[in-house]
């Protein structure tokens, strides 16, 4: 269960630091659908810090004994750079094709991180908490992708250019 608990932490880090990102983004833009777009999914990162937790104390038998208080997290477990603060320019930010891009790489780097964590773990409870999480990630990729290609879209549109 060693094994468990530190993808587990590992996996509530990069949930808070993908929360952390979305209103980060979210405060560039004035109030509109892509600043709720954003809201959103950091919400729902939010909610999968929550479940990762009440389910790690399902999982664990010694769960209570270890602290998964998100500050916390921040400062035991390294970050694997999922959400790597690094990766955003802050003058191309406001550009929502920009944010909508960084977002869903991370999201696809979630899934793969939820992926390899499902292949480490031996029980079956563990296995099906990953598979739940990679289709939570997987969603917001979807999500992502959606607006990714509006904005993309729209940015050829304001470049005269069509790319096809």
């Amino acid at each position: 269960m060693q094994n468990e608990v530190k993808i587990l932490r590992q996996a509530m880090l990069n949930e808070v630091e993908g929360a952390e990102f979305y209103k980060l983004s979210a405060d560039k833009f004035a109030p509109s659908g892509t600043k709720d777009a954003l809201l959103d999914l950091a919400r729902q990162e939010e909610e999968h810090v929550e479940y990762l937790k009440s389910l790690s104390e399902k999982l664990i038998d010694n769960a209570k004994d270890i602290n998964f208080d998100p500050e916390t997290l921040k400062e035991e477990v390294p970050s694997p750079g999922i959400f790597n603060w690094d990766k955003v320019d802050e003058d191309m930010v406001r550009l929502a094709v920009t944010v909508f891009s960084v977002g869903l790489n991370m999201e696809k780097d979630s899934v793969k991180f939820y992926e390899d964590a499902k292949s480490k773990v031996e029980s079956e409870e563990s296995k099906k908490l990953f598979d739940i999480l990679v289709k939570w990630e997987q969603s917001h990729v979807d999500t992502l992708q959606k607006q990714y290609d509006i904005y993309q879209q729209e940015w050829w549109n304001m470049q005269n250019f069509e790319p096809f």
